[in-house]
């Protein structure tokens, strides 16, 4: 028996951002302090990927734990197994177990490293309290293993608040994870996220509101939102949105939600908070959707975002390239039909064949080639060849430099419609620019792109107005996320125009947005001007 262990909870994030706080290891600490207060010390260890597997031992042993837990997900995987491989051998006898996404999944993989010796599988509260209080009992790790039965928590109320009961303290990170719901009602193929349970289990409002409240008061200014639909129960969502808007009116938070869900009441209150909604659109193609349990109404789809549109709220969309059934084609369209609806940002990714998923073991009858290590990237697919993705995947990084990076937003489609081109066109011949220019500052790529686009054109003067939009855009967002990211500054710049800003931003809020009436309406002049900020607002002198 031991009388009291040290147990080190590890998670390694991607990159120190708002989103790298360890709730999954906290959720678990709480646990494990109201079951063994006296016998356990559990300390949380935040961990990144860009460290050496070595550097994470030496912070994991500096504390001396007799066990050790590892947070594992698709993009840590290789590292955590080799921090496991390390802890072995310079602490023979220390105990190394895993739990998260990843090690649920593939439960049988990763139990097959000799240096793990068991997994948590699924929600880890009840398991991790089980496994612990049998380590403390001196069990073997062959028979917590063999033991295991992984299985949802019915009622979430049972479960300690990590940042209630000051396992997780708001002020020592950027931004804060909040969980509100569990489970998820769908069962797409590609996603392993409904797999192990059916239904959605709430946590009881007055713990969401208690935590909001602690929240607001710890100044924290982000929070993500980790409900795959956070809309699914519409009552419990409206009154989430109303409690934001009364008690933390000023934090932004960000949602995941689907667009059939959606009203004219929600939408309303989405925008009367500081809020960006991301939208698992994945496929403007219905057939495409119906191959991974999904479909979709374009019409109605439509008509869910318009009403996001009209009440103001900040939307966005993720698309999936190389989905069974689909074609560079049709991810163009689908690219075309998305940028069509004007989301604040599009996020496009490479489909993952996840272990786990219903995806992963149909695959080899719907001709997916795909990686059997992590990342799991597909590879081809009888529509989809290599060269294909490689294309899909070149549109995919034009588009995150030009529109998300390049907070293209206001003015893309005025490009779009001098050209007469589709979005997808646009990213493609974006794509082939920069193959002709190095990487730098984001606005002058634009600027430049744009420039070249109309210099063979009839009046290449548009090319010149539209170079000047993307200055003031770009380098106006710029000091906007200076002042946010450096607060107590007052961050100025200078920038180039080829005519007055002035003039140009007085006829766009007079609402003439076509390029070409542009050219006869605001005369030529360079200038050069600096922009600053007033109250929150870029202005010119």
């Amino acid at each position: 028996m031991i009388r009291i262990m040290d147990l080190v909870l590890v998670a390694i994030h991607i990159e120190v951002s708002p989103r790298a706080v360890p709730l999954g290891p906290a959720q678990l600490a709480s646990a494990l302090k109201r079951a063994y207060p006296a016998a356990l010390r559990t300390h949380i260890l935040d961990l990144f990927l860009g460290q050496s597997a070595e550097a994470c031992a030496d912070q994991v042993l500096a504390w001396e734990p007799q066990a050790v837990g590892l947070s594992m997900y698709v993009w840590n995987r290789a590292l955590a197994l080799e921090l496991a491989r390390i802890l072995k051998a310079r602490r023979p006898g220390i105990v190394v177990f895993a739990g998260g996404a990843e090690a649920t999944a593939d439960q049988a993989g990763v139990e097959a490293d000799p240096a793990v010796d068991f997994v948590l599988p699924g929600e880890g509260e009840e398991l991790i309290v089980a496994a612990m209080g049998q380590l403390l009992q001196g069990a073997a790790t062959a028979d917590i293993r063999a033991g295991v039965r992984p299985a949802p928590i019915q009622d979430l109320a049972t479960l300690a608040s990590p940042h209630l009961d000051g396992t997780l303290d708001p002020r020592d990170y950027a931004g804060q994870l909040w969980e509100l719901s569990r489970g998820c009602p769908f069962t797409c193929d590609f996603c392993f996220e409904s797999r192990g349970g059916s239904g959605t289990r709430r946590v009881p409002m007055a713990r969401v509101e208690a935590e909001l409240r602690l929240f607001e008061q710890c100044l924290v200014s982000q929070v993500f939102v980790l409900d795959p639909t956070f809309n699914y129960h519409k009552a419990q969502a409206k009154a989430v949105l109303r409690l934001i808007r009364a008690t933390a009116p000023g934090i932004h938070f960000f949602f995941e939600i689907r667009s059939e869900f959606l009203d004219r009441e929600l939408a309303r209150l989405f925008a009367e908070v500081k809020c960006t909604l991301q939208i698992g659109l994945q496929s403007a193609d219905d057939r495409v959707l119906r191959n991974i349990g999904r479909s979709m109404d374009r019409a109605d789809f439509q008509r869910k975002i318009l009403l996001l549109h009209q009440a103001g709220a900040s939307y966005g969309f993720d698309l999936i390239y190389g989905l069974p059934g689909d074609t560079l084609e049709g991810f163009r369209a689908s690219l075309d039909f998305a940028m069509g609806l004007g989301p604040n940002h599009l996020d496009l990714f490479r489909l993952s064949v996840l272990p786990g998923t219903r995806l992963r073991e149909t695959a080899a009858g719907l001709g997916l080639v795909h990686q059997q290590e992590h990342p799991y990237l597909v590879l081809s697919s009888p529509g989809f060849g290599a060269g294909d993705l490689d294309r899909a995947a070149r549109l995919a990084r034009a588009c995150d430099l030009f529109y998300n990076q390049g907070k293209a937003v206001p003015w893309f489609a005025i490009l779009l419609s001098a050209l007469g081109i589709g979005a997808a066109e646009c990213f493609e011949r974006f794509a082939g620019f920069l193959d002709g220019h190095p990487a730098g500052d984001i606005t002058a790529l634009q600027c430049g792109f744009v420039k070249e686009a109309f210099r063979d054109d009839p009046n290449p003067a548009q090319g010149r107005i539209a170079a000047d939009i993307a200055t003031w855009f770009g380098r106006s967002a710029a000091l906007v996320e200076a002042a946010l990211t450096e607060p107590g500054d007052a961050p100025t710049c200078r920038a180039a125009f080829h005519h007055d800003p002035r003039a140009l931003l007085e006829q766009l809020a007079a609402g003439i947005t076509e390029l070409e009436d542009l050219t006869f309406m605001v005369p030529p002049g360079p200038c050069e001007v600096e922009l600053y900020l007033d109250q929150g607002e870029p202005r010119i002198r």
